[in-house]
């Protein structure tokens, strides 16, 4: 089983378990195992290391117990990861993670927005364009950002299927079509 295909279903399990509509509580466990996907599944060593069927189980279970001590993690989380070294899926760490904190956005209502800027946006313009979508969506808005020279000026915006185009480039893109009939 590809780890993708494996993340929706380790995520989802741990999300029942959490409390699928308990939005503080998925909060406080995804930030564990994000914490986890950035520390362990980034780490191929470790990742080896816990994968491994020919290291001994007893050296898994201490690293564990010790990795689990010394990042503060709760019953839940470090059970979940013993799952997943017992199940050898720590390579999927990171999908898990970030499949978990999709559901933590749906429970909480928040939609996923792409924001893409000219040139490096000043924090108030991208709290502005967060207020903006928030208002377009009429839902809150979880805003990343990224900059794309080729814009020319302006920004687009992605949220779920839906572009919100103000850029200098499409703008002269259309300008130049209507040009070109004339």
């Amino acid at each position: 089983m590809k780890p993708v295909a494996a993340a929706g279903r380790y995520a989802r399990a741990l999300s029942e378990i959490a409390g699928e509509n308990d939005a503080q509580a998925l909060e406080a466990l995804a930030a564990e195992l994000d914490l986890l996907a950035s520390t362990v599944g980034v780490d191929p060593a470790l990742v080896r290391f816990f994968d491994s069927p020919t290291e001994s189980a007893a050296n898994k279970q201490a690293a564990l117990e010790t990795l689990a001590k010394k990042a503060q993690l709760s019953d839940l989380a470090r059970r979940f990861l013993l799952v997943l070294v017992e199940h050898r899926r720590t390579g999927a760490l990171e999908a898990i993670a970030a499949t978990l904190a999709e559901m933590r956005d749906r429970a909480a209502g928040i939609v996923q927005a792409e924001a893409t800027f000219a040139t490096a946006p000043a924090p108030a313009e991208e709290k502005a364009m967060q207020a903006a979508l928030e208002t377009m969506t009429g839902s809150r808005v979880r805003l990343s950002v990224k900059v794309d020279p080729d814009l020319l000026g302006g920004a687009s915006a992605r949220v779920g299927s839906r572009i919100y185009d103000g850029s200098l480039r499409t703008r002269l893109q259309a300008l130049h079509r209507r040009l070109a009939r004339a």
